[in-house]
């Protein structure tokens, strides 16, 4: 009589004891981003420039062109502030209030009353909280309100990294408080190797948990260093988001950052190196005779023949050129093209930026912050600094001499 029992009584019983033990588990693995992570740089990693060449754009030519990048307040974008945060930093006052400072702008993401006060009372919360903890306002989460959303995943973390924003910093969310270290830990522990976009992820990593080599998400997988690296070198170049250039701007702050710290395996260190090197010999091979380069560049040569680089918009080539001479300038001596390359790139640069319609700029302002910081940090300079110079800017704005290929 008893074993019949047993045989219907036991084994729903341990189907229920290994749901326990496996939400015991899921809870227990999904708190370990949040102890490691915390404890792993409570501030980011500085990754400075490395250069200093004025052949790519003297100190008049930048403050005029920092000039014509001053932070666009109408109409307002959350993805225009992500990116005038990053080139302006901080600090950075203009002295004027149709401009907002850099305190408003770094405000409008730890701050719901002044998001309220920019993007308005009625725009939805950009961080709310889930099932899976804090989360930011995607893009792609509805039609209505995408200029106040998030452009890319993990984009607005990875602003506040570059604008060394320390983990412990208060977040004053419209139904409660946070902290910058909550938000890194619920990205890190939503983060999976098969979702879309990647890149912005790998940056805050890179700058705030590196050298710590991995950690847990929230299903209990363990993410190595190694995995994030594969994910960005793997896929052809050109492919993802601004055309697969911000997997190499990862790359370059996660090399930057471990010359601090020396914690890659010296294999990884040369998989990332000959990674940008090759990528590297594809600019140099690709660059047109003006200068700049087209979404066509892994192409190589074949991308800087006329009747190819002549169908590539205004638009296009300031994105590519400008992303890449952003990673350029963080990346080593050993993996950088011919300085011509450079300087050629730097100077179309500089004309098209001054040269260009006021209003053109402003609608694609985003990528465009992107080259005029890529100038500046050829330079070494903090934009902020550099653009506040008391010098005279007229004279920049006859176009300069084409340099020979």
């Amino acid at each position: 009589m008893l074993a019949p029992i047993c045989r219907w009584v036991i084994p729903p019983l341990v189907v229920v004891l290994g749901l326990v033990a496996f939400r015991l588990f899921a809870t227990a693995t999904a708190e370990l981003p949040a102890r490691d992570v915390l404890k792993a740089a409570p501030e980011p990693n500085l990754i400075a420039p490395r250069y200093d060449e004025p052949r790519v754009i003297t100190d008049e030519q930048l403050r005029a062109v920092l000039d014509r990048v001053k932070p666009p307040m109408q109409p307002l974008k959350t993805n225009n502030l992500v990116h005038a945060l990053r080139l302006w930093g901080p600090s950075a006052d203009f002295g004027d209030p149709q401009i907002p400072s850099g305190r408003e702008m770094l405000d409008y993401f730890l701050d719901d009353r002044t998001f309220r006060r920019l993007a308005g009372e009625d725009a939805p919360p950009l961080f709310y909280r889930d099932r899976d903890g804090l989360a930011v306002r995607s893009y792609d989460d509805a039609l209505a309100n995408r200029d106040t959303s998030s452009y890319h995943t993990d984009d607005l973390l990875a602003t506040l990294a570059e604008c060394r924003t320390p983990l412990a910093t208060p977040m004053r969310l419209r139904d409660g408080e946070a902290t910058v270290g909550q938000l890194l830990h619920d990205s890190l522990a939503r983060f999976n190797l098969d979702r879309f976009e990647y890149e912005w992820a790998l940056i805050a990593y890179a700058r705030y948990v590196f050298p710590q080599n991995e950690f847990r998400n929230q299903w209990g997988e363990r993410i190595r260093v190694d995995d994030l690296v594969a994910e960005a070198i793997g896929p052809p170049l050109g492919l993802g988001p601004c055309n697969g250039l911000h997997r190499l701007e990862g790359l370059v702050v996660l090399l930057r950052a471990d010359e601090q710290h020396r914690a890659l395996r010296p294999k990884t260190r040369a998989a990332i190196l000959e990674h940008l090197h090759a990528a590297s010999q594809l600019l140099a091979a690709s660059q047109t005779a003006d200068g700049y380069w087209t979404r066509r560049w892994p192409e190589g040569a074949a991308a800087a023949e006329p009747a190819t680089a002549n169908q590539a918009s205004l638009h296009d080539k300031l994105l590519v050129t400008g992303h890449h001479l952003e990673w350029l300038a963080l990346a080593p001596e050993a993996v950088q093209p011919p300085r011509e390359t450079i300087v050629r790139a730097g100077q179309w640069l500089t004309r098209t930026l001054l040269e260009m319609d006021q209003k053109t700029l402003e609608e694609a302002y985003g990528p465009y912050t992107h080259a005029a910081r890529a100038l500046a940090l050829w330079r070494s300079k903090d934009p902020y600094e550099a653009w506040k110079t008391q010098q005279p800017i007229a004279s920049v704005l006859r176009p300069s001499p084409r340099p020979q290929p």
